[in-house]
């Protein structure tokens, strides 16, 4: 409490004091003025006007108090850049019979200040399926609210996060799919603002990602063998060909898109049989391990070419025309059939149902091609 202390030399019955309680609010570091009205003092005169002193503390002595009169009967006591300490009751009296006195409350308005956060530093590593606990403290003049918001992602949704002015942020399970940065925010209406970012890393093991696991090829034909991996931290990624590493960095390059995903491509010739089979993509961090499996094979195809030295066009019609093409064909010479075999290079996808219709392709051409020789064989009979 301050006491502006104005000693007047009359009696209090003559003198007009306004002593109606007053409230002032005033912003920290600005400027305020306190104001006392003293009337009806006519001909007396004003024999002293200072500040005194509570709980040992000298406020005159202070440099951003001053005593201002602007005019008769008016007295201030002003305030340059106020503190939080400088908040309370002020009193302004005068030395009569009785003594009046006028009550003035001083509210200082604080901007938010954040004094307590947790995680601390706010930079966190959590693994996949752990809880998390965010908390978020703050002062200020008035009490400030607390409320949370997600920077990076597009999930301000109402379920997601916790109700307004929770100090604390309780998960009960952290995805990979958690935003990475989390912002609290501390606001009681002066500005500014605060606020405190929480980078939070959740860390999982190697997921992968395979477009083509299965791939046809030609002899003499380059293949690309690509491989997407999701991981926290970022998984060492190789590749195994018979329970050997691949160790060729000219046909290994990497590929970094975010922060968690990386595609690893290997880059291999089909230069002799040899090169078909099985690539194993392997990809290990702290987490675990995973791998999966590309298949390269090739793709037959069965071009047949059938020469004669004379064949009718038109054997539908009668069947006297059938016998007569029968003597015709047993007086002609028939060439066999000519099988010629090719490999093309295309991608298709490894799984059962892929093989199984791969291998009902074969079967059909065979049949085809066994059906064609009956045929042949009937006619030549």
């Amino acid at each position: 409490m301050l006491l502006l202390y104005i000693l007047i030399h009359l009696a209090g019955s003559l003198v007009a004091f306004d002593t109606t309680t007053e409230n002032y609010t005033v912003s920290v570091s600005g400027k305020c003025v306190l104001t006392c009205y003293v009337s009806e003092i006519r001909s007396f005169k004003v024999k002293q006007l200072t500040l005194i002193a509570f709980d040992g503390v000298v406020y005159s002595n202070k440099d951003h108090y001053r005593l201002e009169s602007d005019y008769v009967g008016s007295y201030n006591l002003i305030i340059d850049r106020v503190n939080e300490d400088d908040q309370g009751e002020y009193q302004c009296q005068i030395n009569t019979e009785p003594r009046k006195t006028k009550r003035i409350f001083l509210t200082v308005q604080v901007p938010p200040r954040i004094t307590d956060f947790r995680p601390n530093p706010s930079i966190i590593s959590v693994q996949n399926g752990a809880p998390l606990e965010l908390l978020c403290r703050a002062e200020g003049t008035p009490t400030p609210r607390i409320r949370w918001r997600m920077r990076d992602i597009d999930m301000n949704r109402i379920d997601s996060l916790p109700p307004d002015n929770s100090n604390i942020w309780r998960i009960s399970s952290v995805t990979s799919q958690f935003p990475r940065t989390v912002e609290c925010i501390a606001d009681n209406g002066v500005l500014p603002a605060s606020n405190r970012i929480f980078t939070i890393n959740v860390e999982f093991s190697p997921i992968i990602i395979i477009n083509n696991s299965f791939i046809q090829s030609q002899l003499n034909q380059n293949i690309t063998l690509e491989c997407s991996v999701l991981s926290r931290p970022f998984a060492r990624i190789s590749w195994e060909r018979k329970g050997k590493i691949i160790d060729d960095n000219q046909q290994i390059s990497n590929i970094q898109i975010n922060q968690t995903m990386v595609i690893n491509r290997l880059n291999i010739q089909i230069n002799s049989i040899d090169d078909f089979g099985q690539y194993n993509c392997i990809a290990e961090n702290i987490h675990g391990r995973k791998e999966a499996i590309i298949f390269i094979s090739q793709e037959i195809i069965v071009l047949s070419t059938l020469t004669t030295r004379k064949f009718h066009r038109h054997l539908k019609n009668t069947s006297l025309r059938l016998k007569s093409t029968r003597k015709h064909f047993r007086s002609s010479t028939i060439t066999t059939p000519t099988i010629t075999i090719a490999y093309i290079e295309r991608d298709i996808h490894i799984s059962s149902s892929s093989y199984r219709l791969w291998t009902s392709h074969r079967l059909i051409k065979l049949l085809f091609l066994f059906l064609l020789l009956f045929r042949l064989k009937h006619i030549e009979r």
